[in-house]
């Protein structure tokens, strides 16, 4: 088996998956085994409470903190008439935890906010709003046997009661020992919507559970440097990344390289900014990953990091590589084969990297390759031109001419997609690069071919003047015109 293994990890590539258009991209060919919720674990555990070893959804570790909040209820006894039930404002005062625009919220994030923040408030808000849902669901549905003489110490974490909720705690229905089971509850629950911020289809995500600390407490760490990141500084695809490894791969943590995805027993996570993405999703991503139920090698058993091909990013490359050809607007509508797959490529059991390329055939048998970790450093450092009423619509280079003194120059897209994958294309200072596309595919393609340093997104129905604002003015600026639509973050393919 060893030699086996072996002897697949030297070939050069490994051909993953048939994805028709990229339009679905589900890799690999095993299903995993689904999550069991630590059932199997029957060894007695080290605290009154805490989640035994196992696979677990979210959903399923919302159930497993209900008892906390169940023991509180119980001690809390009967509601007095006319008032909220007691669960209720307790889920009242979690929901308040975990919205971003309370008192008493955990993630507090101002405007104005950059591109990295506004993705990371809005995705903590829909994460917040689906926890408290469950916890909300179980309420009426839950016939679990409550452990009357559950108590635990609970270290303070700083979480915020609601006024009314100080009432109920400190009052004189209230126990000394309920507020430590409450503060656990509501820390579990937030560390749990941090936890899932990394995922675009966090309801999804199967987590591993191994009894490391209480509960989710053994990503306190990571959490903290994730948060301290985002709140002090941004939020990058390397944070997003390396948090959540520290959930789902720790071993991958220290790796040689952060990479833009990984993959480990249970899952893939690759970034979320495809064309099309999940079915009906149209909205790339800037920052979130995509939680893939597959394994990309059915042999491959060892975690691995996916990383880029390295480019240097700092400052161009020293040779000018810009393709000569030129072309016409009415050359943008390039047919594609129903063909596209990822590939595995340049896989080390040693250093646990790998790379992943996209291929796909044109409708004239040429094969084109493209490098999915660049692909995705393209789309982050793009520019989207802004939209504007007056701005004229043009299906021609010389309708709505720029009013820049640089020289225009028109490429074929199919060139651009021909050059070597050895260095990225860079052009001359002061002149604009026009490579216009209908297909979606096309146009997300050519971003892991230009060096991200002045990159334009514009969309087919647009006029070219657009990009005079858009994108840096000291150096050559690369326009993909077409493929990309308004909307999202930095538009929609």
């Amino acid at each position: 088996m060893v030699a086996r293994l072996a002897a697949m990890m030297s070939a050069p590539n490994f051909h993953l998956h048939h994805l028709p258009n990229l339009l679905c991209p589900i890799l690999g060919h095993r299903e995993i085994a689904g999550p069991d919720a630590g059932i199997h674990d029957t060894q007695p555990l080290e605290e009154a409470w805490g989640l035994r070893s196992g696979i677990y959804t979210p959903k399923q570790l919302v159930e497993s903190f209900a008892p906390l909040l169940d023991t509180v209820i119980f001690h809390l006894g009967d509601d007095p008439r006319g008032t909220k039930p007691a669960r209720t404002q307790l889920l009242d005062n979690i929901a308040a935890n975990l919205a971003t625009n309370t008192r008493e919220a955990t993630l507090r994030l101002t405007e104005p906010l950059d591109i990295s923040r506004r993705e990371m408030n809005a995705q903590a808000t829909r994460i917040g709003k689906t926890l408290v849902r469950w916890a909300r669901d179980q309420e009426s549905s839950s016939k679990r046997p409550v452990d009357v003489d559950l108590q635990l110490r609970s270290s303070c974490e700083g979480h915020l009661l609601t006024p009314s909720n100080v009432d109920l705690m400190f009052g004189d229905r209230s126990q000394p020992h309920l507020m430590q089971l409450f503060n656990e509850y509501m820390h579990q629950m937030v560390l749990l919507r941090d936890a899932l911020l990394p995922f675009q289809n966090y309801q999804d995500v199967l987590i591993p559970i191994n009894r490391k600390a209480r509960g989710l407490r053994h990503l306190e760490p990571a959490r903290s440097q994730f948060l301290a990141d985002m709140l002090t500084r941004h939020t990058t695809q390397r944070n997003v990344v390396t948090f959540a490894k520290a959930l789902l791969a720790p071993e991958l943590v220290r790796s040689k390289s952060v990479g833009y995805g990984f993959q480990y027993a249970q899952e893939l996570s690759c970034p979320h900014s495809w064309p099309g993405g999940r079915p009906r999703c149209t909205c790339c991503s800037m920052f979130l990953s995509e939680w893939m139920k597959r394994r990309w090698m059915r042999y491959l058993t060892i975690s691995s990091t996916i990383t880029t091909r390295p480019h240097e990013l700092r400052s161009p490359p020293g040779i000018e590589k810009v393709v000569s050809e030129p072309a016409s607007f009415s050359e943008k509508n390039i047919q594609i084969q129903d063909s596209s797959s990822i590939c595995l490529v340049g896989s080390s059991q040693v250093d646990q990297l790998c790379r992943l390329e996209m291929r796909f055939e044109l409708g004239d048998g040429k094969r084109v390759a493209v490098d999915v970790g660049q692909i995705s450093r393209g789309h982050r450092y793009s520019y989207m031109t802004e939209d504007a009423e007056s701005s004229v619509n043009g299906t021609n280079i010389g309708s709505a001419v720029p009013k820049t003194r640089r020289s225009i120059v028109v490429h074929n897209a199919v060139s651009v997609l021909e050059m070597p994958d050895s260095s990225l294309l860079t052009a001359k200072k002061n002149s604009v690069h026009v490579i216009p596309t209908e297909s979606p595919l096309i146009a997300f393609a050519i971003l892991g071919k230009l060096y991200p340093g002045n990159v334009v997104l514009l969309p087919s129905n647009r006029g070219i003047s657009l990009t005079d604002k858009a994108g840096k003015g000291f150096e050559s600026k690369f326009v993909i015109w077409g493929g990309a639509q308004p909307g999202g973050l930095k538009g929609v393919f």
